[in-house]
């Protein structure tokens, strides 16, 4: 008789603690607490850098630092660039704007189904962004108003890729008769290359004259040599 008092004591005891923890059952991992929200549903409370239903996703940039202009990839957990920078002398530090590379004067020389053509541009910072420059004097079309341009410098930007590649977006500058991309008619070949021992600039593009009826255009070659 005593045996049975003992053993309905303890199943008591068990009852009331199983009523007490009702998420005792949910399996929290990475070290989450189960907690009963005040509705009466189970969830895990994750520690800082993991989430998900049972604190199964771990953030692998929780507590990395990058330096400046790096941001962590959440992939990996490593710190990379931002586009439009590299580092400098300081590693961890993306404190050098690639578009500067690319900067400075240039004789430019466009081959082209019409003829070859050679003219001065400069290469120069863009308010658009660390990601951008502007190739001034692009191929020598504001050397001739007759073409559709104002007779001066025109301008086309530029999106650096990284230190030796860059393409430019299909654009039609203002007041010109004339849309340019970079590659050939069908889009191939579209980044232009900085040789980074020469600084040699090559590309390709596709200039179309749009006050024609149907608008026509060529494929040129370009290359742009440091002055």
């Amino acid at each position: 008789m005593r045996f049975l008092s003992a053993l309905v004591m303890l199943l008591g005891v068990a009852m009331i603690f199983n009523a007490c923890n009702p998420c005792d059952t949910t399996e929290c991992l990475n070290g989450g607490d189960a907690k009963e929200d005040a509705n009466g549903n189970c969830y895990c409370d994750c520690p800082a850098g993991f989430s998900g239903p049972s604190c199964e996703v771990q953030d692998l940039c929780y507590n990395v630092e990058c330096g400046t202009n790096a941001t962590c990839d959440p992939a990996d957990g490593e710190c990379y660039c931002d586009n439009g920078w590299e580092p400098g002398t300081n590693p961890q530090n993306c404190d050098v704007q690639i578009r500067s590379k690319y900067f400075g004067s240039y004789n430019g020389q466009d081959v082209c189904p019409s003829g070859t053509y050679t003219y001065s541009c400069q290469l120069l910072t863009s308010s658009q962004g660390v990601e951008y420059f502007i190739i001034s004097g692009f191929g020598g079309f504001g050397n001739a108003p007759d073409s559709g341009c104002p007779a001066n410098p025109f301008n086309i930007v530029a999106k650096v890729v990284d230190a030796t590649h860059f393409i430019i977006e299909e654009q039609t500058p203002a007041a010109c008769n004339l849309r340019i991309k970079s590659g050939d008619a069908s889009g191939a070949d579209n980044q232009g290359f900085r040789d980074p021992a020469t600084g040699i600039i090559s590309f390709t593009y596709t200039a179309v004259f749009t006050d024609t009826t149907p608008p026509s255009g060529e494929t040129c070659d370009a290359v742009l040599t440091p002055l």
